[in-house]
């Protein structure tokens, strides 16, 4: 069977989980790979379609315009890629997200079936906190840009022959957003942070995810604040933003907060970090999933995750973390409850438990069941 990957990913949690499901696809698939221009590519020979955005690397007053012209070149890039599936005739079309429309436009209009792997529906089309960090001030500006990228996500969401996803929130989402049913295939923890699960004395509280204000960094500084030890911050980040780097270390400054905030990691950093963390604390506004909190507890680390979007799915409440509102004194109480006496010890080992049942070789093989029925 021959499947043909699509995407314009980063480094991140969806390039992450894509990695993984392509490593643990049955041996007969054959893949091929047709991404765009300055994405990070997942596998060794990928068919690259030109494309360069201008728009973000010039001053405000002038992106304007360059934003129309980009999404333009946007579609004409999008446009090659599905010419470039044409002529590989695949079995079936594994679709991934667009970083910029969400939902790939090859979807709509393809000739193969396609299996599109929704991580979350475009959220500043459907959330009203997604929204509102739209700048006022250019939202006349861009208003006819939001309405077609909307169109543009909605219209290849729907063009896809069957759509999966990672958690039960999610596909309620895509449900409101796209009016679409998705399958759920779990995602999982890799081998080697299974194989890594020895906690090292505690040195911080630990913080994972982009340097964006919904990721919750700046709560869980307020939150290591409160606690009984002010415990130190770290934050890891596959990718870097000076502004709200700044932001945070500010915040941690004026709460007498150390702060230390790594970016683009490697794996072997990125574990000692969930080893060494006295917990992982993930309180994002309603995350779709949430990796890290499966990764954390698999080194047999403590989580404290917020109570909105696919987190609670990602662990035992009670048992191998906790689930708290998106409050600093509440995540900071269960910080202070895991000093009773061997209590992070006996979380840790439940943590390691349940997230050792969760494999990416299941995945894969739910992936390829999934494929080989829509190449059938």
């Amino acid at each position: 069977m021959r499947v043909a990957v699509i995407h314009n990913l980063l480094t991140g949690g969806a390039r992450r989980r894509l990695c993984e499901q392509l490593a643990h696809l049955d041996a007969d698939i054959d893949v091929v790979e047709v991404t765009l221009q300055g994405s990070a590519p997942v596998t060794a020979d990928p068919i690259v379609i030109p494309w360069r955005e201008r728009g973000p690397v010039v001053a405000r007053p002038l992106r304007p315009p360059l934003r129309y012209a980009d999404l333009a070149a946007l579609l004409q890039a999008w446009h090659h890629a599905g010419a470039a599936l044409e002529r590989l005739q695949p079995d079936v079309v594994f679709a991934n997200p667009c970083r910029l429309l969400q939902a790939p436009p090859p979807l709509r209009g393809g000739s193969a079936p396609s299996l599109y792997y929704c991580d979350e529906a475009r959220r500043v089309d459907y959330e009203p906190e997604a929204r509102a960090t739209r700048r006022a001030l250019t939202r006349p500006l861009y208003g006819l840009l939001y309405a077609a990228e909307r169109r543009l996500d909605s219209g290849a969401a729907t063009g896809a022959t069957s759509l999966v996803t990672n958690s039960r929130y999610t596909a309620g989402q895509i449900r409101a957003a796209y009016g679409r049913e998705a399958n759920v295939v779990r995602c999982g923890v890799p081998d080697r942070i299974l194989a890594a699960a020895a906690p090292l004395p505690p040195r911080h509280l630990l913080s994972v995810g982009q340097l964006i204000q919904r990721k919750g960094h700046d709560l869980v500084i307020a939150a290591a604040a409160r606690t009984r030890r002010r415990w130190p911050v770290l934050v890891m980040s596959s990718r870097e933003d000076l502004g709200e780097r700044r932001r945070l270390h500010a915040l941690a400054a004026a709460a007498s907060v150390p702060l230390d905030i790594r970016v683009a990691a490697s794996d072997d950093e990125l574990v000692e970090a969930y080893r060494s963390a006295f917990a992982t604390m993930y309180l994002s506004v309603r995350e779709p999933f949430g990796l890290a909190s499966l990764e954390a507890q698999a080194t047999g680390c403590p989580v404290i995750v917020s109570d909105q979007g696919g987190l609670p799915e990602t662990l035992l409440p009670g048992r191998t973390g906790w689930v708290v509102p998106r409050s600093a004194a509440a995540a900071a109480e269960r910080v202070d409850a895991l000093e009773e006496d061997g209590l992070r010890e006996r979380v840790g080992q439940a943590a390691h438990a349940w997230a050792s049942d969760w494999n990416w070789r299941r995945s894969g093989a739910a992936i390829s069941g999934l494929l080989a029925e829509l190449a059938a």
